[in-house]
C-alpha cells in the first residue's frame, strides 16, 4: 500500500470509501425488500470513488483527507436516510470532493518553495491523474440515468463505474498513478532520486553516431569518477574533468545533461553522496561535518541538500539509521542487518 507510514491512515479511507459503497445499498435493500437497483449501485460506486479520490499525493498532508472523507460519508448516509433520490446525494458527494480539490489546489499555490522541489515533477503528476479521474467520475455522475430512462442505459454505465472504482483501488493499494506505464513511473522516480541512467537514453535530433561517441565518453567519466574519485577535491571543475577525459567542456557538459538527465553539478553530487553513505555505513560515528568535508562539499547545507535529494532521507537519519542496525547487530549477531536484507 502506498505510504506505509501511514498504512492506518489509508485502511481508514478504504474503509470509509468502502462505507459508501455499501451502506446506501444496504439501506435500500432494507427499504424496498430487494435488490435497490442499477442506479443505485452507480450511485454507491461513483460515492466510493470519489472518497478514494480524496487521498493526498506524496507532499500534501492527510488529516484534511480524512475530514472530508468522513464529511462525504455522512453526506452520502445524510441523503440517503433522508430519502432523496440518488442523483442528489451522489452530488452532494461530489460537492464534498470538489471542496477538497478546491483545498489541496489553494494550499499548493499558497507556498512557492514546493513548486521548486526537485520532486515537483511527481507532484504534477500524480495531480494530473488525480484531476483526470476526478473529470471521468463527473462524467459518470453527470451520465447517471434519469427517471424513465431506458434499461439499457444503467448497464451500459455499470462497466465503466465498476472500472472506475477498481482502478482507483489498485491506485490506493499499489501507489502508482494508473496515469502513465509502470516503466515510465519508475524512471521518473529513478532520476528524481538522482539514479544516474545506466542505459543511454536516446535524445531527439540526435544522430545514433552521436550517441554512441556520447556513451562511449559517459562510459570512461564514470569510471574515472567511480575509481579514481576526483571529486573528492572541492575544487574539482567542468575542466578538470574534461581535461582528465580528453575532450572539451561544452561536449561533455552536453553529454553528461543527455546521458545522466543532470547538470555537472548534480552529477557530481551524485557521486560525492554515494561516497559519503559509503563512509557512514563504515563507520556510523563520524561527524557529520566531518564526511562532507571528506567527499568534497564546501559546507554542511549544501551536503544535507545534495544527501536529501539522492538518498531521500536527510545525512542524519541516515546515520541515525545505521547506528540502530548496528546496535541490533551487537545485541543479535545471528540475525541479518536491514540493510542486509534489503539486498537480499
Amino acid at each position: 500500500m502506498k505510504n506505509t507510514r501511514f498504512f492506518s491512515f489509508y485502511r481508514v479511507v478504504c474503509l470509509i470509501s468502502f462505507s459508501c459503497l455499501s451502506l446506501p445499498l444496504l439501506i435500500q435493500c432494507i427499504r424496498v425488500g430487494g435488490f435497490a437497483g442499477l442506479l443505485w449501485l452507480e450511485g454507491a460506486l461513483l460515492a466510493g470513488s470519489a472518497v478514494l479520490l480524496m487521498l493526498p499525493v506524496f507532499d500534501e498532508y492527510v488529516r484534511p483527507s480524512l475530514y472530508y472523507a468522513f464529511a462525504a460519508l455522512a453526506v452520502c448516509l445524510g441523503g440517503v436516510l433522508a430519502g432523496l433520490p440518488v442523483r442528489a446525494w451522489v452530488l452532494a458527494v461530489l460537492a464534498v470532493h470538489w471542496l477538497c480539490l478546491l483545498r489541496r489546489c489553494l494550499a499548493r499555490y499558497a507556498q512557492l518553495q514546493p513548486l521548486f522541489h526537485n520532486m515537483a515533477v511527481w507532484y504534477s503528476i500524480e495531480n494530473q491523474a488525480r484531476y483526470s479521474f476526478s473529470l471521468v467520475l463527473y462524467l459518470l455522475a453527470a451520465m447517471l440515468p434519469g427517471p424513465g430512462a431506458p434499461a439499457w442505459v444503467g448497464w451500459a454505465l455499470l462497466a465503466p463505474t465498476l472500472g472506475l472504482y477498481a482502478l482507483l483501488l489498485v491506485r490506493v493499494y499499489t501507489g502508482r498513478t494508473c496515469f502513465l506505464r509502470p516503466v515510465r513511473e519508475l524512471e521518473i522516480k529513478e532520476l528524481i532520486r538522482g539514479n544516474l541512467r545506466t542505459v543511454p537514453v536516446q535524445a531527439s535530433g540526435e544522430k545514433t553516431e552521436e550517441m554512441a561517441r556520447m556513451s562511449r565518453l559517459y562510459a570512461r567519466v564514470v569510471s574515472m569518477m567511480e575509481q579514481k574519485r576526483p571529486f573528492l577535491d572541492e575544487g574539482f571543475g567542468l575542466g578538470d574533468l574534461a581535461a582528465a577525459v580528453f575532450t572539451n567542456r561544452g561536449y561533455l557538459s552536453r553529454t553528461i545533461n543527455i546521458l545522466s538527465g543532470r547538470n555537472f553539478s548534480q552529477f557530481v553530487n551524485y557521486f560525492r553522496v554515494r561516497y559519503g553513505a559509503e563512509l557512514l555505513r563504515k563507520d556510523p560515528s563520524l561527524r557529520l561535518i566531518s564526511v562532507a568535508q571528506m567527499c568534497g562539499f564546501h559546507s554542511s547545507p549544501s551536503f544535507n541538500t545534495a544527501f536529501k535529494v539522492n538518498m531521500g532521507v536527510t545525512p542524519s537519519v541516515f546515520q541515525e539509521r545505521l547506528r540502530h542496525e548496528k546496535f541490533e547487530k551487537e545485541l543479535n549477531p545471528q540475525s541479518p542487518s536491514r540493510s542486509q536484507e534489503r539486498e537480499q
